[in-house]
């Protein structure tokens, strides 16, 4: 009996993504399963209408022809792009937006992430985002105990599966995306829980709540070593 129904629906099927390549045999080659994040222009149409809306009303009885209107919308448009684009750059930022305000309250979080992609070109190394559900490894698969948000190295790629449709028993209909890494990549991992102050805070650091490789734990732990 095929196992594809025992994954959920996580999202609309991503459009556009390439196939996998299964050129040559990769023994220490991952793949992940997940929801791909969805690319998003920071302008929509209807923003860049709007855009034009309100710079008309704010140029309108000025000496400014109808040509230069258009030509400072655009340089609006591409000043704002270059902020964001210099705000958050190649970096995990935590953000929240007051729009109250006009601004951003930024969390930059540094990682020891290569800045480069080491095959030796100029692009960036993390090149996605993802929600990764299970992975397959060596001819076997398996699922998380819980999803995991995920910087990766490699862009997601089409699921191709046999008569069912699925990989893994992830089928695209569902959202599901694949990416081939190998197991030395660096890749980033978050793990984002949201609940009150005395569920993640006071009930997780209850005696036998907490992580016994906690650091700090462990050299409480540990015996004292004598000295001469």
């Amino acid at each position: 009996m095929s196992d594809c129904c025992n994954h959920p629906g996580v999202g609309n099927q991503a459009k556009g993504l390439e196939a996998p390549h299964y050129d040559a045999y990769n023994p220490s080659e991952v793949r992940l399963y997940g929801r791909p994040a969805v690319t998003l222009s920071i302008f929509t149409p209807e923003e860049i209408g709007e855009l034009d809306v309100s710079l008309e009303e704010e140029l309108r009885g000025r000496e400014i022809k109808a040509e230069d209107k258009k030509l400072i919308s655009g340089i609006i448009r591409r000043v704002a792009q270059k902020k964001l684009i210099d705000l958050f750059q190649q970096q995990i930022v935590l953000a929240l937006v007051d729009e109250t305000q006009a601004e951003v309250l930024k969390l930059t979080v540094e990682i020891n992430i290569p800045s480069r992609n080491f095959r030796g070109d100029d692009s960036k190394y993390i090149k996605s985002i993802g929600v990764i559900y299970g992975y397959a490894y060596e001819g076997h698969c398996y699922k998380l105990p819980k999803p995991q948000i995920m910087y990766l190295p490699a862009e997601p790629r089409e699921i191709l599966g046999g008569d069912c449709g699925c990989d893994c028993g992830y089928v695209p209909e569902l959202g599901y995306a694949v990416w081939q890494i190998d197991k030395l990549e660096r890749v980033i991992a978050l793990d984002v829980r949201s609940d009150d102050v005395k569920t993640l805070v006071l009930d997780e650091n209850m005696p036998g709540s907490r992580s016994p490789m906690a650091y700090a734990q462990t050299m409480a732990l540990a015996p004292a070593r004598h000295r001469d």
